[in-house]
């Protein structure tokens, strides 16, 4: 699907299965309403599934038979079937993976399903709302043993920095030279490469959507990338149509992966892999 000058991956609205209350807010929300009256019903919306998934939650059950629970706020939840099969395929009980920019948990959820009690999964939110949502899911899912939510950003150093926080859950992302204007919080950011010494960690596993700072996350994991060498299965989200207001280009990120020894495979047809949003990218060795 082309939007402006981007291409979007398709099917990412997938593995979700509506009730009826779900339906008739999907009609609702496509209804005129004053902002009050918009407020109101959503809350009366949430209110009602609450009740009838007497807390505990929206189940969802994905194509292997896992079944993630999902709060009623977030009921829109959905998993990309390309980004599924292929984050399954490279998943195993045992493994240490990292869900860099997790949102609210869809896929940390799902890694901690598959790495199991013997495994570990570290959860890299900084967005405080968006962070709540994340610990809400873990605890409502019962993976707080395996999952471990890190309230920070994830960049090329360690420090703060401002985070611009979107309207929209999961598109908030770390400020640029082309955001002086732009409101935004102060966030701590860390790196792949400080945040692997520290807790004496070597993943296998890691998923990178931080809305166009990839190539600063990249930097930052340099020495955990070459160390874990044949042994690390790495996708990218790539976000080309940020990049300019982060003062960076493709030419930065074909160096950046050229000096690592990577090179992007795409998991889905794509005519284009530079410009491709909304699915990750696999980084292969080669």
């Amino acid at each position: 699907m082309k939007t402006a000058d981007r291409l979007v991956a398709t099917g990412a609205d997938r593995f979700r299965d509506p009730d009826s209350l779900e339906r008739l807010a999907d009609r609702l929300s496509h209804v005129h309403f004053s902002p009050s009256v918009r407020r109101r019903l959503k809350q009366l919306y949430q209110l009602a599934l609450t009740v009838k998934t007497l807390g505990r939650g929206l189940p969802r059950t994905l194509p292997e038979g896992e079944t993630i629970r999902v709060l009623p706020e977030y009921a829109y939840l959905s998993w990309n079937p390309d980004e599924y099969r292929a984050f399954r395929a490279a998943v195993a009980p045992g493994m240490v993976a990292l869900d860099v920019g997790a949102n609210v948990g869809a896929y940390s959820t799902l890694l901690g399903r598959w790495v199991g009690t013997t495994g570990a999964v570290y959860a890299f939110e900084p967005a405080p709302d968006t962070y709540r949502g994340l610990e809400g899911h873990v605890r409502l899912n019962g993976l707080t043993a395996v999952v471990r939510p890190v309230r920070a950003a994830v960049g090329d150093t360690v420090s703060n920095a401002r985070f611009l926080v979107a309207s929209s859950v999961g598109e908030g992302r770390l400020a640029g030279s082309g955001d002086r204007d732009t409101p935004g919080i102060s966030v701590p950011v860390t790196t792949i490469d400080e945040f692997c010494a520290r807790e004496h960690i070597a993943p296998d596993f890691i998923k990178i959507d931080v809305e166009g700072s990839e190539l600063a996350v990249l930097r930052g994991a340099r020495e955990t990338i070459r160390a874990r060498r044949g042994n690390l299965a790495l996708f990218v989200e790539m976000h080309p149509s940020t990049w300019t207001a982060l003062g960076i280009g493709r030419d930065d990120m074909v160096a950046e992966l050229r000096s690592l020894s990577l090179a992007p495979q795409a998991i889905a047809p794509a005519s284009d892999l530079w410009a491709l949003e909304g699915v990750c990218l696999r980084l292969v060795h080669v």
